[in-house]
């Protein structure tokens, strides 16, 4: 019996030890992170700020919709030049079609030009068949884990005033990871035109 106490106790400093030195350093990204930690205790409308908050933490502009008559978008967020239409589903199981449906409706109302859902547990083999036929962006945690970790690299390279910055890129403007996230969610959708679309 002390030898599984003594086990147990190697396991959970080991853990800690691991996210310690492998979690984010800044202030923003540490906050981010532990916030993230505790998405499972998060209402939708908290949710829904905690995402807000992510992307202007990433460099992008976020305004917060949601609620009632929010027409299936919960946040828009201006993204490399474009409006993105964000559908933010703190689900306890994996999405359905019904967001998908939703924030494509929704930004077509907003005229947004991408359509995305974030769901931390991820998607229904139907909510990712749907995507593909509508052009409809999927992301889960793994994928908000990818931008908190942007978040940090981001402070790093703000704190570091006084060394010789180089040119600016897509990383240093915040789109690095970002534009790899929508890469991926892409290749598992695929815009499929309707007929009555303007060529």
């Amino acid at each position: 019996m002390l030898g599984l106490i003594v086990l147990v106790g190697i396991a959970v400093a080991v853990v800690w030890l691991v996210r310690r030195f492998s979690g984010p350093k800044t202030p923003t990204a540490q906050e981010l992170a532990r916030r993230f930690e505790l998405v499972r205790a998060m209402s939708g409308a908290q949710f829904e700020i905690f995402m807000a908050d992510l992307f202007r933490a990433m460099g992008h502009q976020a305004t917060v919709l949601g609620g009632a008559g929010d027409q299936g978008v919960d946040v828009i967020v201006a993204y490399q030049g474009q409006r993105v239409a964000v559908q933010c589903k703190n689900y306890k199981r994996a999405v359905g079609n019904k967001p998908v449906q939703e924030v494509y409706a929704g930004a077509r109302h907003y005229r947004c030009q991408q359509a995305w859902v974030v769901a931390p547990l991820g998607y229904t083999k139907g909510a990712i068949e749907l995507a593909r036929s509508t052009g409809v962006s999927l992301f889960d945690a793994n994928t908000i884990g990818q931008w908190i970790r942007q978040v940090d690299t981001l402070e790093k390279e703000r704190e570091r005033p006084n060394q010789r910055q180089p040119e600016p890129s897509k990383a240093a403007a915040g789109d690095n990871v970002s534009e790899q996230a929508v890469r991926e969610a892409r290749k598992r959708a695929s815009w499929h035109p309707h007929p009555d679309d303007p060529a």
